[in-house]
């Protein structure tokens, strides 16, 4: 089995910014991206933070998934908050995030390892 979650490819913070600014008005959260919140969280969770963090933060890492998504990753107290996108047409699709003690090391992807 494939694995399509796999990130094939370092992305550049200027190449990921482009991106953003192309589809700043045009981003949405797939119906999907809260399921895995309880109730409670999900009370607590304000869908638009995710929105701010890709408008207002610089990730710590971008990469390109096998599956052409994107997975980001920004720097927490506890570790890493994860999102992934996608470019669906004329819109920037946040697919899901999860939070993560760690970040893969993307330079390494250079070496083609």
């Amino acid at each position: 089995i494939m694995n399509t979650t796999k990130i094939i490819k370092e992305i550049s913070l200027e190449e990921f910014k482009d991106i953003i600014s192309k589809y700043k008005g045009k981003i949405e959260i797939n119906t999907h991206a809260l399921d895995h919140l309880s109730d409670a969280q999900r009370k607590l969770f304000k869908e638009q933070s995710l929105i701010d963090t890709l408008l207002r933060e610089n990730p710590r890492g971008i990469g390109l998934q096998r599956n052409g998504r994107y997975a980001t990753f920004y720097r927490r107290n506890w570790g890493f908050l994860r999102i992934i996108l996608e470019i669906k047409y004329s819109k920037l699709e946040i697919i899901t995030f999860i939070n993560t003690e760690t970040m893969p090391n993307l330079k390494r992807l250079e070496n083609g390892k």
